[in-house]
């Protein structure tokens, strides 16, 4: 029987105000906020940056561009796109068991407001009172996801989900 390790992570979840420009520029800053002790240093870094309607594939190589490598050779980024919202809707099956709504197609176009009011509206149908933010949810609906299920319906946490497992294989 082949030994596997068993990872207990460290998760910091640090949020970075002001939009893609505020993210990006926390993240470069990301070293002295390491050096003066603020944080602690892990072995991996996970950055998630909405890509604003731009698509994954064009932000991903300037969110890299942002990583200092030499503090960390590992690192994955995810870009959900358009926005972080619509990842809610990439499992529509959990979405609609733990709502009793079904998911209403995204908006074809719009910032980032609009994708929050149309959470906020899919979640008030099923009977939700959304008093804050609408991605609130995501801590009951994570755990009712079935990720193959949602990286098969849409491509960006796909390529999120494919760099974890890689480094995780990666990993001593």
């Amino acid at each position: 029987m082949a030994e596997r390790l068993v990872l207990d992570p460290l998760v910091r979840s640090i949020s970075a105000r002001g939009g893609y420009g505020g993210a990006i520029s926390e993240l470069k800053t990301w070293p002295r906020s390491l050096r003066s002790g603020a944080f602690e240093r892990g072995h991996a870094l996970l950055v998630v940056i909405d890509a604003n309607s731009s698509g994954w594939r064009s932000m991903d190589p300037e969110i890299r561009a942002g990583i200092n490598a030499t503090l960390y050779p590992h690192f994955v980024v995810g870009c959900p796109d358009p926005h972080v919202e619509v990842w809610c809707a990439a499992d529509p099956i959990a979405f609609q068991k733990l709502f009793s709504v079904a998911v209403p197609p995204a908006p074809a176009r719009g910032g980032r407001l609009v994708y929050k009011q149309w959470l906020r509206m899919a979640l008030e149908q099923g009977g939700a009172v959304v008093l804050g933010d609408p991605m609130d949810i995501c801590l009951d609906l994570l755990p009712a996801v079935d990720l193959n299920r949602a990286c098969r319906n849409d491509a960006a946490p796909n390529h999120l989900v494919a760099d974890l497992r890689a480094l995780l294989k990666r990993s001593p």
